[in-house]
């Protein structure tokens, strides 16, 4: 694949952008916009200053500007702030728009929704610019419980938000506002088609660093962490948060006392992080679970605890991709995930991976028993993931992604002399 004609410069939309907690979109956009640096693109990341300060920062040749933003409603304290930094934010951000304005960019890539994606996509229109939305977290195939759950913490609040909407013409939807919208699931990419005719949708999957997740053998991660050598190491790797379900890997461990479950990921939802606790001390299990936050995305344990692990597990009740299995798969892990959003579109059952129905236990515990009983088979899930995985490189996908850029870039005459 190659890049457009001429240079590019490109600017990525996201609601919030720390490297202390780390997640799929972060991981995304991250090495996207380096491996656009490698190409001779110049891309520069606007986000809130959720999680962290408003100001600017140079990272690797990237900068990365962030803005004061505010949730609009009433009351609003901190700890509802954080709870909406964490997931659901909808939050305004006007010095953002003044800035991007300001950038005059060839391009406006947007990876977040709601009235961040929206005014993004106005100023793209105002300035001529050719605009992408990338919908990372799903738009049109959300579980209606998960919906729910985000607007938790502002329920009984009131909602000021609506006024603003309407003054500033924001009730619009952002996938019909855009040039393309890129899914990562192939359903939802046929569920746009149809609601969208005529509208550029594109399936283009997630990629993974196969360097990075190739390494870290040297490293011993289960001292560290007081996981004994002999115990089956159960690996997940997300957001501790109801999304995620990780509340059923305990049934892996009341299924076989030998097993050792190791949840690593930044906290989302607190009360489903105490949930998991209780539920393992009431099965009398929580001595075979550890739980680690949060990694920094340059952690060297993270690719490392990887390759001391026995499988990797995924048993989200949503998943619109699933990177971590890629990074699994990288590091030479078996996988067992669950039936849902796009890990079914990479993940063949029996042939580089184990799916399960992550409302049925039972179907997760059988697939255990299947891997931990037969270690050919978790040997040829692993050797054929380790293949597959090829096609998923950063260079790979964004190329893809680049000629996306100068299609819409040639459609509005926007190469630059």
């Amino acid at each position: 694949m190659s890049a457009p004609e001429k240079p590019l410069k490109i600017a990525h939309i996201v609601r919030r952008f720390v490297f202390e907690e780390w997640g799929g979109t972060e991981s995304v956009v991250w090495n996207t916009v380096l491996e656009q640096r490698r190409k001779g693109i110049t891309p520069v990341i606007f986000a809130t200053s959720a999680l962290s300060r408003p100001g600017e920062e140079v990272r690797e040749g990237v900068r990365i500007c962030r803005f004061p933003y505010f949730y609009p409603y009433f009351p609003m304290n901190k700890t509802c702030s954080l709870l909406l930094d964490k997931k659901g934010g909808n939050p305004f951000v006007p010095a953002l728009f003044a800035a991007l304005r300001e950038e005059n960019c060839d391009l406006v890539h947007i990876h977040c929704g709601g009235r961040m994606a929206v005014m993004s996509a106005l100023v793209s229109h105002d300035l001529e610019r050719p605009c992408v939305v990338s919908l990372h977290g799903g738009h049109a195939a959300v579980p209606q419980e998960e919906l729910r759950q985000m607007m938790e913490p502002v329920r009984h609040k009131f909602h000021y938000g609506g006024i603003i909407d309407r003054l500033r013409h924001l009730r619009r939807d952002v996938v019909a506002e855009a040039d393309a919208a890129i899914c990562v699931s192939l359903q939802e990419r046929n569920i746009l088609s149809e609601r969208y005719p005529g509208k550029k949708i594109v399936y283009l999957p997630n990629g993974v660093d196969l360097e990075k997740f190739r390494g870290g053998r040297d490293r011993s991660p289960r001292k560290k962490w007081n996981i004994p050598a002999e115990r089956t190491l159960a690996l997940c790797v997300s957001r501790i948060d109801y999304q995620k379900n990780q509340l059923l890997l305990l049934e892996l461990l009341r299924h076989d006392p030998n097993c050792h479950v190791l949840l690593i990921g930044p906290v989302t939802a607190p009360w489903y992080h105490e949930k998991i606790l209780e539920e393992a001390a009431k099965y009398g299990v929580k001595d075979r679970l550890s739980i680690i936050p949060g990694l920094s995305s340059d952690d060297p344990d993270l690719p490392a605890i990887f390759h001391e692990a026995d499988f990797f597990v995924l048993p989200s009740l949503h998943e619109p991709f699933g990177i971590v299995a890629l990074e699994a798969w990288a590091a030479g892990l078996p996988v067992l995930a669950a039936r849902t959003g796009g890990l079914k579109d990479f993940i063949a059952d029996g042939r580089n991976g184990l799916l399960f129905d992550p409302a049925e236990k039972e179907t997760l515990t059988a697939c255990y028993d299947r891997l931990v009983g037969s270690p050919s088979l978790a040997s040829s899930l692993a050797e054929n993931a380790s293949c597959d995985v090829e096609a998923y490189s950063w260079e790979s996908v964004t190329g893809r992604l680049l000629d996306l850029y100068g299609t819409l870039c040639r459609e509005k005459g926007q190469f630059r002399s």
